[in-house]
């Protein structure tokens, strides 16, 4: 299946680009409960223009974060244990996007709704580093890996500006609930 995603992203710079239009997207995601925590997305895909009011997309996502990083000190500042949790996953999706509004390329821009079936590939992550007690120089390392996969529906709303009728070049505003559950992995670790 990976090859003929690949494929089919490939084969449409060299086609018609009023049919097909690859695109790419970064996304951040911020939330309180993580801090300190860096955690993105970077998006390659291509959809088709099948008529005009549906454009099937398919998207080949990885995203990645680093969720926990806690350090324990004692009294006098010394690190006793230092903690970090990652996680990942590269994702395969197809979308039957639907086209709501006037496309007719002078800036006033259509709406746009993204239901996305989605295969993901998630590997959660945890290193753990402490004191070793008996000799001070060699410090007590654990590292634990889970991977799992799973399928999910989910459901983006985006406000799309066509630049001009003469290309495909068009700037895309979407707010996605995508339903991954990163969680599953990340609590499948010690």
């Amino acid at each position: 299946m990976k090859n003929i995603l690949v494929l089919f992203f490939l084969i449409s710079f060299g086609t018609y680009a009023q049919k097909i239009r690859p695109f790419v997207g970064v996304l951040a995601y911020i939330d309180t409960d993580f801090d300190k925590s860096v955690f993105g997305d970077f998006k390659l895909g291509a959809d088709y223009k099948l008529v005009y009011y549906l454009n099937p997309e398919i998207e080949i996502n990885y995203m990645y974060g680093v969720l926990e990083k806690l350090t324990n000190r004692d009294d006098t500042g010394l690190v006793l244990s230092e903690y970090s949790k990652k996680v990942s996953a590269v994702n395969y999706s197809f979308c039957p996007k639907i086209i709501l509004g006037n496309k007719n390329g002078d800036g006033s821009g259509y709406l746009q709704i993204l239901p996305k079936y989605t295969y993901s590939s998630i590997e959660a992550s945890v290193y753990r580093v402490s004191r070793n007690p008996s000799d001070l120089s060699k410090p007590i390392e654990e590292k634990e890996k889970i991977s799992d996969n799973q399928h999910s529906f989910g459901i983006g709303l985006g406000y799309v500006v066509d630049f001009s009728d003469e290309n495909s070049q068009s700037l895309a505003l979407n707010i996605y609930f995508n339903n991954i559950d990163l969680g599953n992995a990340l609590n499948m670790l010690k």
